[in-house]
């Protein structure tokens, strides 16, 4: 035996002894029972309802008067998405601009986001606070 073989040989068995005794912690016993928590059915459903996605609808209001926008604060309030029509106001541009100060200020209040859509029409988006407008 030469030198090399000694030091291995005398290692080997204080490895041995090591992974023994993480065996031995780590595997149980036959007679030892593996205790494993069970979820109760009524809790899982219940989980699955917590975790249920909100229903949320993209919805198209036409404004016409002031009015309508009762309407689009209680849709943004309920978290569905707006687009706002304010064509039919076009004729008027004193009542179309007060509408539209109106939607902003009212969109501001309940933190949400606004955007124009289109360029040669009024169209503005609408969406409640926890969705955002990249612009």
């Amino acid at each position: 035996m030469g030198l090399f073989d000694k030091i291995t040989k005398k290692e080997e068995p204080k490895r041995a002894k090591a992974l023994s005794g993480l065996k031995k912690e780590v595997i149980p016993k036959k007679s030892e029972k593996v205790g494993v928590d069970v979820i109760p059915l009524e809790e899982d459903e219940l989980a699955r309802e917590i975790i249920k996605p909100q229903i949320r609808y993209v919805k198209k209001v036409v404004v016409t008067s002031y009015s309508d926008l009762e309407v689009i604060s209680s849709e943004i309030q309920a978290g569905n998405i707006i687009i706002a029509d304010l064509t039919p106001l076009e004729p008027k541009p004193e009542i179309l601009e007060k509408v539209a100060e109106q939607i902003v200020g009212m969109v501001r209040a309940l933190d949400g986001s606004i955007a124009k859509i289109s360029k040669c029409e009024t169209k503005l988006l609408i969406t409640p606070s926890d969705i955002k407008i990249a612009k």
